[in-house]
C-alpha cells in the first residue's frame, strides 16, 4: 500500500510540475513574449522549478510547445467533433465552442502557429491537427452532397477547415469584426458548403 501511495505521489508531483512548466510558458506568451524570444531559463522560473527539471519533462522548446498544441487539439475535439460526427449539436453552437476553445488556448495558438513558419516538426504537427478533422467534414458534406465526387467533398472539407482554423485564430488574436457576426457568417458557410440547411 505504501508503494501505491508513493507512485501516487510521484505521479502527482510529475502532473504539477508539467503544469506548472505549461502554465508559466503560456503566461509569459500572454504578457507579450514571442516564443521564439521564450528563455527555458524564463519558463523555469516563472514556474518555480529548475532547467534540469524542465529537461526531465521537455527535450527542448520545441517538446513544449507540441504539448502545447496537443492540449489545443483535445479540446478543439471535444468541442467539434459531435457536429461532424452527425450528432444534433448545432452548428453555430459547436462554432462558438470552437471559438471558445482558441480564446482559452489563444497564446498557445499563438506560439504554434509562429513555431510553424520556423519549425519543420511543428509545421508538420499544425498540418496533422488540420487533417485530424478533415474526415469528419468530408462526411458532413458527401452526405448533404451525394453526387458530389470525391476530389471536390475533399477539397471543400480542406477549404472549410483551413479557412475556419484562420479566421478564428485571427479574430482571437486581433478582433477586427463583430464577432455575433462573424459567427453568423462562419455559420452560413458551414451550411451552404456542409449540410444544405
Amino acid at each position: 500500500m505504501a508503494v501505491l501511495s508513493r507512485r501516487e505521489r510521484t505521479l502527482e508531483t510529475r502532473r504539477a510540475n508539467e503544469t506548472a512548466l505549461l502554465r508559466a510558458a503560456v503566461e509569459l506568451l500572454d504578457e507579450g513574449a514571442s516564443f521564439a524570444g521564450l528563455g527555458i531559463e524564463q519558463i523555469v522560473k516563472r514556474a518555480g522549478l529548475s532547467r534540469p527539471t524542465f529537461y526531465a519533462y521537455f527535450e527542448d522548446k520545441r517538446a513544449l510547445v507540441l504539448r502545447l498544441g496537443e492540449l489545443v487539439e483535445h479540446d478543439l475535439a471535444q468541442a467539434a467533433d459531435p457536429w461532424l460526427a452527425g450528432a444534433g449539436v448545432p452548428m453555430r453552437d459547436t462554432l462558438a465552442a470552437v471559438l471558445a476553445v482558441f480564446r482559452a488556448h489563444r497564446a498557445a495558438l499563438g506560439a504554434v502557429v509562429e513555431s510553424a513558419t520556423y519549425d519543420d516538426d511543428v509545421a508538420a504537427f499544425w498540418r496533422a491537427f488540420h487533417d485530424r478533422f478533415l474526415p469528419g467534414a468530408q462526411r458532413r458534406i458527401a452526405e448533404a452532397y451525394p453526387d458530389m465526387g470525391d476530389d471536390a467533398v475533399a477539397a471543400r472539407a480542406y477549404a472549410l477547415v483551413w479557412m475556419t482554423e484562420r479566421t478564428l485564430v485571427e479574430h482571437v488574436m486581433r478582433p477586427t469584426v463583430d464577432e455575433q457576426a462573424l459567427l453568423d457568417q462562419l455559420t452560413w458557410v458551414w451550411r451552404m458548403a456542409a449540410t444544405r440547411a
